[in-house]
């Protein structure tokens, strides 16, 4: 999925969330108002490390940006993980056990 796309995904979710929040009394309006504002001001977003960026920062003053930020933060790792597997994968039926090994320990590292 290309950033954009990741965007729309991430607005479709805040709305769903405030409204969800609305309905629960956890939100006033008048801060769902000023979340929906501060959100739109943040855009564009160029890449997902500028969208966790502007998420995290979001997430200070707003619990539903923070969800949405741990949220993508979850996903962005599964997807780096995911591709990292595919490379091991991929060295492996190649032979090359040594690059396999060494995606692994990026991954074990954290450092993708």
């Amino acid at each position: 999925m290309d950033i954009q796309q990741e965007v729309e995904e991430v607005k479709k979710e805040l709305v769903r969330l405030i409204i969800k929040h609305l309905r629960e009394n956890k939100l006033p309006a008048e801060k769902a108002k000023k979340l929906a504002g501060d959100f739109l001001n943040v855009l564009p977003i160029d890449s997902q490390q500028d969208l966790l960026e502007k998420l995290k920062n979001l997430g200070i003053n707003y619990q539903e940006a923070k969800e949405l930020y741990v949220d993508e933060l979850k996903k962005i790792s599964e997807e780096q993980k995911d591709q990292t597997l595919s490379k091991m994968r991929d060295h492996i039926q190649n032979g090359n056990i040594d690059q396999a090994i060494e995606a692994a320990r990026k991954i074990s590292s954290g450092a993708q």
